[in-house]
């Protein structure tokens, strides 16, 4: 029975989806690497941006779906995938960031051939998995971490308070008691997972945080951003762990990336190399208009000015400065 609740831990169940449930309203390209299964989503073929999304504990690529056409309508890529042992990914259990690091490096790899600015957004385990990817790479624009942990051990802890409501010390003991069990079962140290107190990490970060997480105790947001080195910016959440982001958040979020990131496009004739050539070309300009069609049917045709990119920056530049 113990030994259950350890493959529980360590072997969530896997989120189950069709390919139709990642269709999001503007063109998708699936690829695999080394087991891992992947998405991009393009909001045209020249861009010099993309967004990486790192799913959280029991998830998958389908949680980034909601994120993708708020990214590509601002002239970004959009890209997400499955962890090891998550969605349709391959792998035997979960790491919680130790090797899900590892994953990042080679989508990382992937993406790098394609564009010049990449930022990574991670959510629980995904966040925590990004801080550990950035503090040993020097490739990415900026970071925003909604909700990562600082110590691993602490969210166990509070795993086993959330399900029997035990005292502190018989949470301890339990504790031990599955740390040994899952080194036996999967010869893994769940107590390794845990990040420094001060992060060599030196660009720009925006961190999501709530005190009323039931899951990461606040210290672990505070000492991350007390930690931080490089610009950085929190916003205050209102709501659990695991609750849905409102639109207002996820603009906030998307106005941080913008700011942070140029948004002028490359020649396609001077940086060859930079396109995704495995898209075809005739094939992506008749889905493009198909789904433009598709997307504004029923909708006023607004016509935008030659200055729209320029107040869509200070747009931006303003929510940010409203950040606390």
């Amino acid at each position: 029975m113990f030994d259950g609740y350890c493959r529980q831990i360590m072997q969530p169940k896997r989120v189950m989806y069709n390919k139709s449930d990642l269709e999001c309203g503007y063109p998708r390209q699936d690829f695999q690497l080394e087991g891992l299964q992947c998405s991009v989503y393009k909001c045209n073929k020249y861009t010099q941006s993309c967004i990486l999304y790192l799913h959280g504990y029991n998830g998958s690529r389908l949680e980034g779906v909601q994120y993708a056409p708020y990214v590509c309508k601002v002239d970004f890529d959009f890209c997400s995938f499955d962890f090891q042992a998550a969605g349709q990914s391959e792998g035997e259990f979960v790491t919680f960031g130790l090797k899900e690091e590892e994953n990042v490096a080679l989508v990382m790899k992937y993406l790098k051939e394609k564009y010049f600015h990449i930022i990574l957004w991670g959510r629980s385990m995904g966040a925590s998995t990004a801080l550990m990817y950035a503090q040993k790479n020097r490739n990415i624009k900026c970071l925003v971490l909604d909700s990562p942990f600082l110590v691993l051990e602490d969210v166990v802890l509070n795993l086993i308070k959330l399900k029997l409501h035990t005292p502190e010390i018989i949470n301890k003991g339990l504790y031990e008691l599955i740390r040994r069990c899952i080194v036996k079962l999967f010869q893994f140290q769940i107590n390794k997972v845990q990040l420094p107190l001060n992060l060599n990490i030196t660009c720009p970060m925006l961190l999501l945080a709530s005190k009323q997480d039931n899951l990461i105790p606040q210290y672990h947001f505070d000492t991350i951003f007390k930690g931080y080195l490089g610009n950085k910016k929190i916003i205050a959440l209102q709501s659990n762990h695991n609750e849905q982001r409102s639109t207002e958040i996820i603009k906030t979020i998307i106005a941080f990336t913008q700011s942070m990131t140029p948004q002028s496009r490359f020649s396609p004739t001077k940086y060859p190399e930079r396109l995704l050539g495995d898209l075809d070309e005739q094939k992506y300009i008749a889905t493009g208009i198909k789904i433009k069609q598709k997307i504004m049917r029923n909708q006023s045709i607004s016509t935008h000015n030659k200055n729209s990119a320029k107040i869509q920056k200070d747009k931006a530049l303003m929510q940010l400065s409203n950040l606390k």
